[in-house]
């Protein structure tokens, strides 16, 4: 979190240096012009001394600090719409959008910034392990549903990290994981390295398509199981079909508040129907509590919250 500081210009620093405490709480820093820094944590969100009023100098100086100065050396990231810092902390950028025919090229007038601050819960997944593992030791295919900002990400990445790493209770003695990190949030890779402890026994393909990660990493990296963050594309029906036909496991994300919410989307509609996954783990809008856990072939509830 303090090197986190460094990318800010001085002007923001000092505002958000002043905050104390409510700065090692926050999970989102919203700068925009023309508004005060706003800080949002999982409990709450303030509006930081309201007379500093985000300025166009502030975003470009701070741009500048993200990019080392050197905006065309990061031009793939930020065509995507985010850049990825230094402890795997993503930073959202608003403004005007450049289009090369259909494809975004970048940005001008860049009015506004999201740092989105990364952090490792270890241990958040461990009442979700027991409905994650069979009878038999096996894994099931399972999808984790749930809105924004209720820790998907996280929850998967120490899912992850358990698979690999193995874990007592239930019994569980590690396996081969391949992560396919579309959007490079999971590991948080920068600069070749992974900023997030995703354990020892796992591979990442960060920023591939799950397209052609899948297909790469079942012919050549053999995982028993798959993650991947946020399905619901037209192409998400094939590769998954591919995956279970060649006897991988897949634990995936989705977002929604539920599992008819999630049917709206046509394609996940079409992977549930298919029974693809055998359990969904519904989250709540409270970050990493596990709302429920539905069996999906006999559509029973096997946990819920009130248990």
């Amino acid at each position: 979190m303090q090197n986190l500081l460094n990318y800010l210009n001085q002007r923001v620093k000092s505002v958000i240096s002043k905050t104390g405490g409510i700065f090692n709480e926050a999970v989102e820093i919203r700068l925009r012009i023309n508004s005060p820094v706003l800080v949002k944590t999982l409990k709450r969100e303030l509006f930081l001394d309201s007379s500093t009023i985000i300025t166009k100098k502030d975003i470009d100086e701070i741009v500048g600090n993200l990019t080392k100065n050197s905006i065309h050396a990061f031009e793939n990231e930020i065509n995507k719409g985010y850049l990825t810092i230094e402890g795997g902390h993503r930073v959202g950028i608003g403004g005007d959008c450049i289009y090369d025919m259909d494809r975004l090229k970048g940005f001008k007038n860049i009015t506004s910034l999201n740092i989105r601050i990364a952090r490792e819960f270890y241990g958040c997944s461990y009442k979700a392990l027991r409905y994650l593992i069979t009878s038999d030791k096996n894994i099931y295919n399972t999808l984790i549903v749930g809105p924004p900002l209720s820790g998907k990400t996280t929850l998967i990445r120490d899912v992850a990290r358990n698979l690999s790493d193995g874990f007592k209770s239930p019994y569980f003695e590690g396996c081969d994981v391949t992560i396919i990190d579309e959007r490079g949030e999971i590991s948080a890779v920068y600069n070749g390295i992974p900023q997030m402890n995703t354990g020892r026994r796992t591979d990442v393909l960060s920023y591939c398509r799950k397209s052609d990660g899948f297909f790469m990493s079942i012919r050549a990296l053999s995982p028993k199981v798959i993650i991947s963050d946020e399905l619901g594309s037209i192409d998400d029906f094939e590769i998954i079909q591919y995956a279970l036909k060649s006897g991988v496991k897949i634990i995936a994300t989705a977002h929604g508040f539920g599992i008819d919410d999630i049917k709206r989307n046509i394609y996940l509609r079409n992977i549930i129907e298919n029974n693809f996954f055998e359990r969904a783990f519904i989250l709540d809008k409270s970050p990493l509590k596990l709302k429920e856990v539905i069996d999906l072939k006999s559509n029973r509830v096997v946990y819920n919250d009130m248990d």
